[in-house]
């Protein structure tokens, strides 16, 4: 067991002295080593790729290119922005990808974020209160789901404890019971 946390450490300790944890957003440019002295963070000259588009792209690289391709004539980015984009678009589910690039928006338009965004231009339309409660509606749905997984989570724990703690040896020794036999 010893072992384990040893190597867990040292593992983790590489990981964050290496910068193995530094992540970009979109428009973010790195660079791998500083230019000159300063309090800003250090970037690298592209956005790091996912493991989703970098499988995209390694397995069907003309596709890949003919997406970036329109992205660029559709949308005049240039080929990194597009790239970005796309990957990103990869690396999350299309829902989430709708959410961001729809905060977006509300933040181009002065928003706060998508919810201030969402019910600004509800008051504009008239329905500020309908959109007020919706937004308040899903918020204490959001609580309440996220309350039950952590309460599911924890129960679960326990239980698997009370069993271990039963009977410590035979614990999941020799997999599930064969019923096989009857």
């Amino acid at each position: 067991m010893n072992i384990y946390f040893t190597i867990c450490s040292i593992l983790s300790t590489a990981a964050a002295t290496s910068g193995f944890f530094q992540h970009a957003s979109i428009g973010q440019s790195y660079s791998a080593t500083p230019t000159k002295k300063t309090n800003t963070p250090i970037t690298l000259h592209a956005t790091p790729i996912g493991p989703m588009a970098r499988l995209k792209k390694m397995q069907d690289p003309e596709e890949y290119n003919r997406v970036i391709e329109q992205k660029i004539k559709r949308s005049k980015m240039t080929r990194e922005e597009a790239e970005a984009d796309y990957n990103q678009f990869l690396e999350n589910p299309p829902f989430y990808y709708a959410l961001e690039k729809k905060e977006e928006y509300y933040k181009s338009l002065g928003y706060k974020d998508i919810f201030e965004g969402m019910i600004g231009e509800a008051v504009k339309e008239g329905k500020g209160d309908e959109m007020r409660q919706r937004i308040a509606k899903f918020r204490l749905q959001s609580k309440i789901k996220a309350a039950t997984v952590l309460i599911t989570a924890i129960v679960v724990f326990f239980w698997v404890q009370t069993i271990y703690n039963a009977d410590p040896e035979h614990f999941l020794k020799g997999g599930l019971p064969d019923y096989s036999r009857r």
